[in-house]
């Protein structure tokens, strides 16, 4: 349209008066108010335990359960549908990882049922397959390098070792493409993966000791730089090190950007390296860097999951980390041409995601 865009955060909803604002009833199952008032967070927060609760003991027919430790409950539906006080409500069951076992949950939203669902299913190929898990756990990350790096790397090698159990599994079994809801797709999957998951786990393996041992050197140049020089650009690198082995970062990042983990890291080491004799030149990337990334992760805060719910959101992430091997060390080489327009040309992309799922 020709006339001015508006976006949700142009109102100051604290200043609408009252009147405006819908008056919301929470009422129970036989229809006894429980509460009233205008501010709907705040009910919904005060009251989903307690629904979570009535609606499992409501409904003896309901799909929740809890303490499988096999797929033998037949299949789960994607939506679960009752009438509470009148009312039709709808819920999305998933697979609830809790450790030693799973649970069957209803949950409010889809996509915080897609969030849960993907690690219930990764739990529950696990524990279809102990002996194997038992293996990788016995096998991998063992010997005198990999502790060396992972001490100069700084990372905690049982939690590393458990998220690379889990990357084993997700990309053998290639769960994020499609989790399963039917008893018989799940155990197909793990039928086909099966054989994999060794193999998978060797790759992925010998990908993060080569990655290590980059994150190690760099460690050692950063402890070597001149102290408080180049602020900006240490603040940038320790941000740019933390998202990129967040926890749970080798089982969340897809697999085709997961085998570019060590390119990124020679990308960073290259550009300590130059430090020194560019630092004009890279005041002015961090800049453009900060400007094109701000954005995605304030999506991000507004919305937990964001990269593993949307694929253009993802898109922009590993695009952003493509750039920065195109500012830094271009010598390296990208999986594509990448520029700031065309990361502009994905935001919108991602934009047009997050209004789709708004309206």
């Amino acid at each position: 349209g020709g006339g001015p865009q508006l976006a949700p955060a142009d109102w100051a909803l604290e200043k609408l008066d009252d009147y405006y604002r819908m008056n919301v009833r929470v009422v129970d199952a036989d229809g006894r108010l429980l509460a009233q008032g205008r501010d709907l967070a705040a009910l919904v927060k005060r009251f989903r335990n307690d629904t979570r609760q009535s609606i499992s003991s409501a409904m003896d027919e309901s799909p929740a359960r809890s303490g499988l430790s096999r797929w033998d409950f037949g299949d789960l539906p994607r939506e679960w549908r009752f009438r509470q006080a009148g009312v039709d409500i709808v819920s999305y069951p998933a697979l609830l990882d809790e450790g030693d076992s799973v649970a069957v949950v209803l949950c409010d939203y889809p996509g915080e049922a897609q969030l849960q669902h993907r690690l219930g299913v990764l739990r529950l190929l696990r524990l279809h397959s102990a002996q194997q898990v038992k293996y990788l756990r016995k096998q991998l990350l063992r010997g005198n390098e990999f502790n060396l790096v992972l001490a100069a790397a700084a990372l905690t090698p049982a939690a590393l070792l458990e998220d690379l159990v889990d990357a084993c599994y997700m990309q053998a079994m290639a769960v994020d493409s499609e989790a399963p809801y039917a008893q018989g797709e799940f155990l197909a999957m793990l039928e086909r993966g099966k054989g994999q998951v060794i193999a998978q786990g060797n790759e992925l393996e010998s990908m993060l000791l080569g990655s290590l041992r980059v994150l190690a050197d760099i460690r050692k140049r950063l402890a070597g730089l001149q102290a408080g020089a180049w602020p900006d650009t240490r603040q940038d690198i320790e941000a740019q090190l933390g998202r990129l082995l967040t926890p749970g970062f080798l089982r969340d990042t897809p697999a085709e950007w997961l085998a570019q983990l060590p390119r990124y890291l020679k990308a960073l080491r290259t550009r300590i390296e130059r430090l020194a004799g560019q630092y004009a030149k890279d005041q002015t990337h961090t800049a453009l860097l900060q400007a094109l990334e701000a954005p995605l992760w304030e999506l991000a805060k507004q919305r937990p999951g964001l990269l593993l719910l949307s694929p253009e959101a993802a898109r922009y992430r590993w695009l952003l980390e493509e750039f920065r091997v195109s500012l830094f060390a271009q010598n390296l080489g990208t999986r594509q041409a990448v520029s700031a327009k065309r990361l502009q040309e994905q935001w919108q992309a991602v934009l047009q995601w997050q209004s789709k799922l708004t309206h």
